[in-house]
């Protein structure tokens, strides 16, 4: 579990089910997803394999929750996806509405980088909706650049990344 100055991030537990199927169904949550809001079974093999990302990696998608509430907000952290035959790291968050623009995404972010660091030397991607200016600015505060315009899944999408050599700068900026 990682505490910053208003968040607990920490994996996600069987307890935490229910709430994320909810937010994987639901359209102000998914936007900017490729896939959109997902029905009930879908949503449910989502959480199933946050549940396993999790247990396997331990800078995989993480429950973000808002200290003051308790409220889970969303998710921040890795999954795994083919880029150009390779299985590799992307690096995502996704935020209820009412948290996005309050710099959650950011400071979640630079703490799971942070964790990251620890555990793996190497490159992280993530990839945004060209439309999403709002995440383009939290991977630019993180430190990600820009590698290419692309298609993933069949969607065009912003391709930045991330050495994590380069991550240490970004997290030092947290502790200081």
């Amino acid at each position: 579990m990682l505490s910053t100055e208003r968040l607990v991030v920490r994996p996600v537990a069987e307890a935490d089910r229910a709430r994320f199927t909810a937010l994987f169904a639901d359209v102000d949550f998914m936007q900017f997803s490729a896939s959109g809001p997902l029905g009930p079974a879908a949503a449910q093999l989502r959480s199933d394999h946050m549940l396993v990302r999790g247990a396997e990696v331990p800078f995989g998608n993480q429950a973000v929750i808002e200290s003051s509430t308790g409220s889970t907000i969303g998710y921040a952290g890795v999954d795994v996806f083919e880029y150009q035959g390779v299985e590799r790291f992307e690096f995502g968050y996704r935020l209820v509405p009412g948290a996005r623009g309050r710099g959650y995404a950011t400071e979640a972010g630079r703490a799971l980088l942070g964790l990251a660091r620890t555990t793996f030397r190497g490159e992280l991607l993530a990839f945004i909706d060209p439309e999403n200016r709002a995440s383009r600015r939290v991977l630019d505060k993180l430190g990600f650049g820009f590698i290419e315009d692309v298609r993933i899944r069949g969607y065009p999408v912003e391709l930045y990344g991330i050495s994590l050599a380069d991550a240490a700068q970004v997290t030092g900026e947290m502790a200081g």
